[in-house]
């Protein structure tokens, strides 16, 4: 599709029972609807490859139904609402491709349902937290391109050394000044 313009608030208050809401690939711009925090059923949203721009609103974690977030391709920045951080059913996190900053709180070891953690080419400070070690559940990891330092923690990779579906963990680990320091990613960028 090529659907452009803004997202109209009113869209959101008579959609309640929407559980999937896939407009990625569109035109859309502005900032990213609080509105969606209205539909309390929705389960996945993906509203990658638009052009929304601003922070990510924490109204999106309200539904205690959210499994899958992409906001991934746009131009969204700002640090991550605490908000985030208690939306304990989401199952896949993608918000690649933007420009996202400031740090990833330890409370990411809250979200025990996550398989899939897309961080990947933005501006994140800071080391990454120990608590991802807490989420059995990882398959795929993807924290290059960012500003992040230090070494991948221990407990990290202790949960990819013992789990056979954690298969992916990239990181900034490559080149004459690697910014993270792991030994066991399963592949190494030269980063930013």
């Amino acid at each position: 599709n090529n659907f452009h313009g803004t997202l109209p608030f009113e869209m959101f208050t008579s959609s309640l029972d929407l559980r999937n809401i896939d407009i990625g690939g569109n035109n859309f711009e502005g900032m990213i609807p609080k509105g969606f925090g209205n539909l309390p059923k929705i389960a996945l949203l993906r509203i990658n490859n638009c052009t929304f721009e601003g922070e990510l609103p924490p109204e999106l974690f309200v539904s205690t139904s959210l499994r899958m977030l992409v906001v991934s391709d746009n131009n969204l920045n700002g640090s991550l609402p605490d908000e985030l951080y208690g939306a304990t059913s989401l199952r896949d996190l993608d918000l690649s491709s933007n420009e996202f900053s400031g740090t990833v709180s330890t409370d990411i070891g809250n979200l025990k349902a996550l398989n899939t953690l897309e961080l990947q080419s933005n501006k994140f400070v800071g080391t990454i937290p120990s608590t991802l070690g807490l989420l059995s559940n990882l398959e795929t990891v993807d924290v290059s391109f960012n500003l992040f330092n230090g070494t991948v923690p221990e407990e990290v990779c202790d949960l990819r050394n013992s789990s056979a579906s954690f298969t992916e963990l990239v990181a900034d680990c490559n080149g004459t000044l690697p910014r993270v320091t792991c030994t066991c990613c399963s592949a190494c960028e030269v980063g930013l």
